[in-house]
């Protein structure tokens, strides 16, 4: 199913709900959103892991294009475009702040690994 473009709902809009609708069927969707938010989180970090491991044991697994690399990279991409995701329990707000750097300096790595093979192509 192709979904039409959209703004996802950011957390203090998941809260407001969460206080203002009390039907079973919205807090369960919401309760499922915050669920996959958190899981989005919890395989970033697999995959940073994964990729680290990869790297001391061949480079060329980790090169750009290569799927451990682009897995990274989407993950990175989706935890961007849904915004702030509570994971209070987990991480302090300092990790939170170092590991949103962290995702937008793959982000421009990836981006500046584009526009060189968008260059060498022309």
């Amino acid at each position: 199913m192709r979904l039409p473009a959209f703004e996802p709902p950011s957390l203090a809009e998941l809260r407001a709900w969460w206080r203002t609708r009390d039907e079973p069927a919205v807090q369960r969707l919401i309760l499922e959103i915050q669920r996959q938010r958190l899981t989005l989180l919890e395989l970033r970090n697999l995959i940073d892991s994964g990729v680290q491991q990869a790297r001391a044991a061949d480079r060329s697994l980790v090169e750009r294009g290569e799927p451990l690399m682009t897995l990274r990279i989407r993950i990175a991409q989706e935890v961007l475009r849904v915004g702030e995701i509570d994971d209070t329990r987990h991480t302090s707000r300092a990790e939170q702040e170092r590991l949103a750097v962290r995702t937008q300096s793959q982000l421009e790595y990836a981006r500046e690994g584009r526009l060189r093979r968008q260059r060498r192509n022309l």
